[in-house]
């Protein structure tokens, strides 16, 4: 579990290996049901590039949501857009959204209330029939660059110009995915 605290709001993560979410929806209104206080979302895991992407997002959102210019009525939603670096929420679905075919996710709350993190993993566990894991967040996780590389829209070219002094492939794209969160910040 990775966890982290942003002004009076905890922020934790959770990602689960071999889940099976035959209906996303069903999920999230299950998870929304058994934890009222918390602003939660699912994601599929190989579009995740790490924790510092969730916390990133996360410190958008609430920034946003805070403010006039929030895009979206519900955080969790807000939270999926800059996630996604995305304007509208459909396209921020079809980056991060949980589809059936989708074994490795990562589930993320978001709350102004003390949370039972033991009790929240075990209740995902079962609502995503997954087991807690994780390495699946980890932008080091076999394959996840190509697969970031594909989703962000992100170049061989674009990874070679804006590399610094030994920095390598999977921090480089770490950091141009942020970037694009940051530059939806900007557009407020």
């Amino acid at each position: 579990m990775l966890t982290d605290k942003i002004g009076s709001f905890g922020i934790f993560a959770q990602g689960f290996k071999g889940a099976r979410v035959p209906d996303s929806e069903s999920a999230l209104k299950r998870l929304r049901e058994a934890f009222p206080d918390v602003d939660l979302q699912l994601l599929r895991a190989d579009r995740v590039a790490g924790w510092e992407h969730i916390s990133f997002a996360a410190r958008n959102a609430l920034d946003s949501f805070k403010g006039k210019e929030k895009r979206a009525h519900h955080l969790s939603m807000e939270f999926l857009l800059y996630a996604s670096g995305e304007h509208q929420i459909v396209e921020a679905i079809k980056l991060l959204g949980v589809t059936p075919s989708t074994q490795e996710i990562v589930f993320i709350g978001i709350s102004q209330k003390q949370v039972e993190l033991q009790a929240a993993v075990r209740k995902v566990a079962e609502i995503v029939s997954g087991i807690p894991d994780d390495s699946v967040v980890d932008i080091e996780a076999k394959g996840k660059v190509v697969s970031l590389k594909k989703a962000y829209n992100v170049s061989d070219k674009q990874l070679s110009s804006t590399r610094t002094l030994g920095e390598s492939d999977e921090r480089v794209l770490q950091r141009l995915i942020i970037e694009k969160s940051a530059l939806l910040a900007l557009d407020n």
